[in-house]
């Protein structure tokens, strides 16, 4: 893309991009997605809907009643579900907390029917096309959806949509029978590193009720276990991915954990470390030092954050895990877990700030320097929002 210069950026209308959302997600309205499958997979949507947030287990908003986990002011006004209407989204988003570019993760559509779990995919992608990437703003990305359980059909899928720039990267969900090394996955991988598509992965059950257990010795017996245990899911994918040599077999691919926090990432890297210098010879297709690879094809995304009482530890452990390189900002828009910018920029050391704010992503995604103002969005004498 080419650079647009600041009198062009007054000339047009655009305003310097301050802050990338790397998580944002969409929801789709009651049948909607049948607008955009026919045949036997309108049929086998129709006859088991996956509409989003259904189950009321969910993690619903503490002390609050059937919120479904969403920010409570983050309902249309024009009715339906929190991220179901996306200019109202990109009011909250970008007018009021500023951000530039929103990276769309939309979530659900996991079944044990393989058939369903692609159709409601393959439908997502095309409903994402037409309602939210089609805004004329231009600020949405969106993800490729695809099942991780059929690799062929996934592959098939990104070849679909690649082409489109507006699509930035492939989503899989962590929740599947193999570790994210298996070879069988390699499919994805190609297609995704052919056409420079970062590989993300975002947790897409409803919990443990109904997403099943994430902990090794079976069902977890509250909440708080699920949540918490999130990122174990990830650290088991990410060893997967490094012992079994799979950047090796592809060296152009970029995998992104998100919504699994990031402050276990660095002991998880210290051990694999540890054993590989130990026991290199187990693999000899991992050629490098598992820290080598993750500095070089994995990033994480800064939300949930946890905030530990010793600000001081906290700063070091930051610059131990050159989070200036590998974290990418995410609010979780419309959770009620969502971390405003305003506040998440502060808990960075100002070094790294611009980087995990917006550089980080701009890079990876290969995103614009500048995009349109919205209707409504004062532009500043150099191009920047005011």
């Amino acid at each position: 893309m080419a650079v647009i210069t600041e009198s062009e950026q007054i000339a047009s209308g655009y305003v310097a991009v301050e802050i990338v959302d790397s998580d944002v997600h969409p929801t789709a309205r009651p049948n909607e997605l049948l607008n955009y499958v026919d045949g036997d997979a309108r049929a086998l949507l129709a006859r088991h809907p996956r509409e989003p947030y259904e189950n009321h287990n969910y993690y619903d908003v503490p002390d609050f009643q059937h919120a479904s986990a969403m920010r409570l002011d983050a309902f249309p006004p024009s009715g339906g579900f929190p991220g179901s209407d996306p200019d109202f989204a990109a009011h909250q988003l970008m007018r009021e907390a500023g951000v530039s570019i929103g990276i769309l993760e939309p979530l659900g559509g996991d079944h044990p029917n393989v058939e369903i779990e692609h159709a409601h995919k393959s439908a997502v992608n095309a409903w994402l096309a037409d309602v939210w990437l089609s805004a004329p703003h231009g600020r949405w990305r969106g993800s490729i959806s695809v099942s991780a359980n059929v690799p062929d059909r996934a592959a098939a899928e990104i070849e679909r949509w690649a082409s489109d720039d507006r699509f930035v990267q492939v989503l899989i969900s962590p929740q599947i029978k193999v570790g994210f090394g298996d070879r069988s996955l390699d499919p994805i991988y190609a297609a995704a590193s052919e056409h420079g598509l970062p590989v993300s992965t975002h947790l897409m059950g409803l919990g443990p009720y109904e997403a099943g257990p994430t902990m090794p010795y079976g069902m977890e017996s509250h909440w708080l276990d699920y949540l918490t245990a999130w990122p174990l899911t990830f650290a088991n994918h990410l060893m997967s991915l490094i012992f079994e040599g799979t950047f090796e077999r592809h060296p152009k691919l970029m995998v992104v954990f998100t919504e699994g926090a990031f402050t276990w990432a660095l002991p998880t890297i210290w051990r694999m470390d540890k054993m590989w210098e130990a026991r290199r010879s187990d693999v000899p297709l991992v050629k490098r030092r598992p820290s080598e690879y993750v500095r070089d094809h994995v990033r994480f995304t800064t939300q949930p954050m946890e905030e530990p009482e010793d600000a001081s530890g906290y700063t070091r452990y930051l610059e131990w895990l050159d989070a200036g390189r590998i974290l990418l900002f995410s609010s979780d828009y419309p959770h009620w877990s969502y971390d405003d910018p305003g506040w998440a920029v502060k808990q960075f050391p100002k070094s790294t700030r611009e980087r995990i704010m917006r550089g980080n992503a701009i890079e990876l995604y290969g995103l614009p320097s500048a995009v349109r103002a919205l209707d409504d969005e004062p532009v500043d004498e150099v191009g920047g929002a005011v």
